[in-house]
């Protein structure tokens, strides 16, 4: 297949800057990060639903949260005499040239100036090593490489981290596991000893929140080709969430060495007896009984082993493993490491608040029934690592390089990393959930104790901006609507908006509403049953599905049966709209056109004809009273408090549910001429190019010299409130990527892209971390809108309901991906129109039918297969 040149000048420069990066090749990069920019990056490594570790910009093991609760910020560590003497997990590289001394350094680059000064000196972890004088950190989720730099180490090293992201498998891409290769290079013409050590504290029991370790211990395996130590507890308690195990592990056939626990000596001399050992010749000495220490009042302090019953030993016992090997001169070697874990108590959200994560039912992890324990997370990894290497490479490369904007490509793969992390989580029965963020121990207000979890019960009208996971993990979303449909149905049609766990027991324990979230998970579903065609889920939740689509006007919001909400409407935005307004409508006009076309479907003529007939009311409706000439407005009754509404205001997001349903392949819910207008308008009233000026009464996520879309402006005189809905000043990244993607969907390009690069340019190494976008917590759900610039940019709709795809005209090679299959779309001029090469490269993919939006459309004779890795051309005529 031939490359667009714009392909072909990607490749050309990504192979030019690698080789110069010392970068490995078949990766893919989309940004590299280096200088001041370093210090904020954190790339989690984990699975959906497993919980994560991030490596840090410089190349550190940081946010350990892997023990069923979001715990950013906590770096587990053993200590001894203070608080900030510590040691806590690394890898470091020994090195020995000939006839030289041997020397030792840590695999990171230099501490933080923001660290440098604290209680008792510098504050960071493991802050006493020697370590690298620089690191750069290239990235194309979730596959990032940190080149370590210094001008004394005559060998080059590179760390490869990545953990399987596999499209459309959702198991293959929940694996507990931290894939840390390690490349090093001989850089001089003579033999060079190296050894590669990794120390990881044993600390099960603490989660960063509440625990403690009790009777860990180590123990060092092999089997099945890895080679390691094994985590575990005999004294945590096997109900605690805490409880589990973990492995540090590598394939490596090195000289293996190892300890199983670490001296404990007082004062510095425990982490001077390891530095003496490895320096010596690179490898390690377990239980060093000939090193015990005997003060002058006769005590040995050495406690170590897994037979040693003194409550002196090391409480978080360090399992460190140490591959040692000879490099020739220019010879390069790797050796790769696997952390992995097995945490199998999650329990319930706790009801009634919402920063939870600690109730009293254990509701499991799915993925820990697919394991028996760490080690065979670490077994099974490990026979299958090449594989799915492999495909998650394809899978990223195949959007890196295609010829979509590059800050859509950043911002969609960047933030797929919050369905994989603490944000989401399967309990044992499969079934997947979510909270809006997940908490830090770095310095929340609301309590240490309710806020590893923000936002309990998948949160509808938080979750419904999202549009990554149906276009990503088509099974799992699917399941999110069954969670929705089938387990949070009050019997009167109102949807929980946040669902109870167990499931089964309290899933509509939580009776509240939300007329965006009930309205939204209507156009999902539609949105999900087109791109899987499954009839029988749809059918298994149609009652239930015309009894959340009926609630509208049997319940509080359409009383009047108009088309057109007027009750008291909760909302996203925390409060209660009374009257009509756009925000609400266009998620209603959404959800009654989803309806009576899944209606159609199934022949339930009568529903069919009830939702088009309200539709039709309503959309005229909104259209003759609420847009202004410039956008919609929010009509507040007469007589209503106009305390926390919106009124006259420009609303950043008006048009979500239009944008929704763009995704979804429903068309225009509202007039076109009036959509394209106000979307122009949000751009020049509710576009800040600059915060120096700005007025914020809330929280602050853009600031100084920044640039963003603010969530409400009030650009006629008189029409602003005196106490508007709390958010109005604010500007939230969900929010500004559904507008952003929602510009690109109507030729709105320029102010589009820009939105995302304001965006992206705020979370830019120095100031945010570019993984984490943050709202109501961290790695806020809402982020995941990112994902629908890529399906805006290249017009990509998929049925297979009746086996089409659509894509825009442009000239070029894209990326597709439809939750099942993906693979790449190129457009070609020809004399008889476009020629289009289209590829499947995760599965076969069925078309009867296939259209070049306002260009033509082919209709095959008959239904045609496009085999997995084929690229079958065919010339589509304009109309």
């Amino acid at each position: 297949m031939k490359l667009s040149v714009k392909a072909l000048i990607f490749f050309v420069l990504s192979t030019s800057v690698l080789s110069a990066q010392q970068l490995n090749k078949k990766w893919p990069v989309l940004k590299t990060y280096e200088g001041k920019y370093i210090d904020e990056v954190a790339m989690p490594l984990g699975g959906i639903g497993t919980g994560t570790v991030s490596i840090g910009g410089k190349g550190d093991l940081r946010d350990w949260e892997i023990m069923n609760r979001g715990a950013l910020g906590y770096l587990p560590a053993f200590k001894f005499v203070r608080p900030t003497i510590a040691n806590g997990p690394f890898f470091a590289l020994y090195y020995k040239e000939q006839n030289k001394e041997a020397a030792v350094k840590v695999l990171e680059g230099p501490v933080s100036t923001k660290d440098y000064y604290g209680d008792w000196g510098a504050d960071a972890v493991n802050s006493g090593f020697p370590r690298f004088e620089e690191t750069t950190f290239s990235a194309a989720y979730p596959l990032a490489q940190v080149n370590f730099k210094h001008k004394d180490v005559p060998v080059d090293v590179r760390l490869e981290a990545f953990n399987p992201l596999i499209m459309g498998d959702a198991d293959k891409s929940g694996i507990p596991v931290a894939v840390l290769r390690y490349v090093i290079t001989n850089n001089t013409n003579k033999p060079i000893e190296t050894s590669l050590v990794g120390m990881v504290p044993n600390y099960i029991g603490v989660d960063g929140w509440t625990g403690s370790p009790k009777d860990n211990y180590n123990d060092y395996k092999e089997s099945n080709g890895i080679k390691g130590l094994y985590m575990y507890s005999e004294g945590v308690d096997k109900k605690d969430t805490n409880w589990g195990t973990m492995a540090l592990t590598t394939t490596s056939n090195g000289d293996i060495s190892y300890r199983t626990s670490w001296a404990r000596l007082g004062w510095n001399w425990t982490f001077r007896e390891f530095w003496d050992d490895f320096i010596a010749d690179g490898k390690l000495t377990d239980h060093p009984e000939s090193k015990k220490v005997t003060k002058n009042d006769g005590k040995t302090t050495f406690i170590g082993g897994h037979n040693v019953k003194d409550n002196k030993k090391i409480e978080t016992p360090p399992a460190t493993l140490a591959v040692k090997q000879v490099l020739q001169p220019g010879e390069s070697k790797t050796v790769t490491f696997m952390l992995t874990w097995h945490f199998p108590n999650r329990r319930a959200w706790d009801h009634g608040t919402h920063n939870g994560g600690g109730g009293k039912e254990i509701v499991g992890n799915y993925y820990t029934t697919l394991y028996q324990d760490a080690w065979a997370v670490a077994e099974q990894t490990a026979t299958s690592l090449e594989a799915l290497e492999n495909k998650t490479v394809d899978f990223v490369s195949s959007l890196a390089s295609s010829d979509i904007p590059y800050v859509l490509k950043e911002a969609g793969l960047f933030n797929l990393n919050n369905l994989r992390s603490q944000t989401v989580f399967r309990t044992a029965d499969g079934l997947p959930f979510g909270f809006e963020g997940t908490g830090s121990i770095k310095g929340t207000k609301i309590g240490a104790d309710k806020s590893s979890g923000w936002g309990f019960g998948t949160c509808t009208h938080v979750w419904n901006y999202e549009s990554t996971t149906s276009f990503v993990f088509g099974d799992l979303a699917t399941k999110f609507r069954e969670v929705e449909f089938l387990h949070s149905v009050n019997d009167n049609g109102g949807q929980s908006h946040r669902v109870g766990l167990p499931i089964k027991k309290r899933g509509i324990d939580y009776k509240k509403w939300a007329a965006d979230g009930q309205m939204g998970t209507l156009i999902k579903v539609y949105r999900d049953w087109q791109l899987s065609g499954d009839d029988e889920k749809l059918k298994k939740m149609w009652p239930n599905i015309k009894k959340v689509m009926a609630f509208a006007w049997t319940g509080i919001w359409d009383v009047n049966k108009d088309g057109v909400m007027e009750g008291r409407q909760h909302n996203t935005m925390d409060i209660k709209y009374v009257g009509p307004n756009p925000q609400m409508a266009a998620w209603y006009l959404g959800a009654l056109k989803a309806s009576e076309k899944m209606a159609h479907h199934l022949k339930d003529k009568a529903f069919a004809k009830e939702c088009r007939g309200l539709y039709e009311k309503g959309r005229k409706w909104i259209d003759g009273n609420l847009f202004n000439g410039e956008f919609y407005e929010h009509h507040i009754p007469e007589g209503a408090s106009k305390v926390a509404q919106l009124g006259k205001g420009c609303l950043v997001d008006q048009l979500v549910g239009q944008y929704l349903s763009h995704t979804a392949g429903l068309g225009y819910v509202l007039d076109k001429e009036h959509v394209q207008t106000t979307l122009k308008s949000i751009m020049k009233y509710n576009y800040v190019d600059n915060f120096n000026e700005h007025f914020n009464t809330f929280r602050s996520f853009a600031l100084a010299n920044e640039a963003g879309l603010v969530m409400a402006s009030y650009p006629k005189e008189g029409t602003l409130l005196d106490f508007p809905f709390p958010y109005y000043t604010e500007l939230m990244t969900g929010f500004e990527y559904s507008t952003a993607a929602h510009m690109i969907y109507e030729g709105q390009v320029e102010n589009g892209l820009q939105i995302f690069k304001d965006i992206r340019n705020r979370y830019d190494g120095f100031k945010r971390n570019p993984f984490n976008e943050g709202e109501y917590g961290h790695r806020y759900a809402r982020a995941m809108a990112a994902w629908a610039g890529i399906l805006a940019y290249t017009g990509f709709q998929y049925s297979a309901v009746d086996h089409s795809m659509s894509f825009n005209a442009k000239n070029g090679v894209f990326f597709w991906s439809n939750g099942y299959q993906y693979g790449t779309l190129e457009v070609l001029d020809s004399a008889l129109g476009k020629k289009v090469i289209l590829t499947s490269k995760n599965g076969d993919l069925m078309l009867s039918s296939f259209i070049l939006n306002d260009f033509g459309k082919i209709e095959f004779k008959k239904e045609k297969t496009f085999i997995k890795g084929e690229s079958i051309p065919f010339v589509v005529s304009k109309k």
